[in-house]
């Protein structure tokens, strides 16, 4: 979801996947999601990554790789009870799974419920917060996947 839209327009109806991720909760617009798959740790291991790419899986016909959300934040990685999965993106035909560690469930909400980032964030990597969801007295950092995937590659242009 680009920042931009998400906080210029007043009330846009917007509907948000909620997951947590090194003990914290985050979301994305689910216009950006594939699919969600459960995960089971048999990725393969890519030779010179990016240390975040834990590796790719080729669930049907299509190859998906797998980034580390937690590390990506640069989170520590919380020992709670987990159940782990893959949040499959599909931005700008491109097939990426984030590896999180809970889905939560989907808000239905609009823009106006969404406030810019303060400075007090879950995250010391700039730019990848576009906006905090505030619903049923809890706060949601929404992330800019694009953003984070444009860390580990600079070479991929999805704005």
């Amino acid at each position: 979801m680009e920042k931009e839209l998400m906080l210029a327009e007043e009330k846009r109806e917007i509907e948000i996947l909620e997951f947590r991720a090194g003990g914290n909760a985050y979301g994305i617009d689910i216009n950006d999601i594939r699919e969600i798959l459960p995960y089971d740790k048999k990725s393969r291991k890519i030779p010179n990554s990016h240390p975040y790419i834990e590796g790719v899986i080729m669930p049907r016909d299509f190859v998906i790789p797998i980034i580390d959300l937690v590390a990506s934040l640069k989170l520590e990685d919380v020992d709670d009870e987990k159940l782990e999965m893959l949040i499959v993106t599909s931005i700008k035909d491109m097939n990426i799974g984030f590896h999180v560690d809970q889905v939560e469930g989907i808000y239905r909400t609009t823009t106006a419920n969404i406030s810019k980032p303060g400075r007090k964030l879950s995250t010391s990597v700039k730019g990848v917060v576009s906006g905090i969801l505030t619903i049923d007295g809890k706060k949601i950092e929404i992330l800019e996947l694009r953003n984070i995937i444009n860390d580990i590659n600079s070479d991929i242009d999805l704005r």
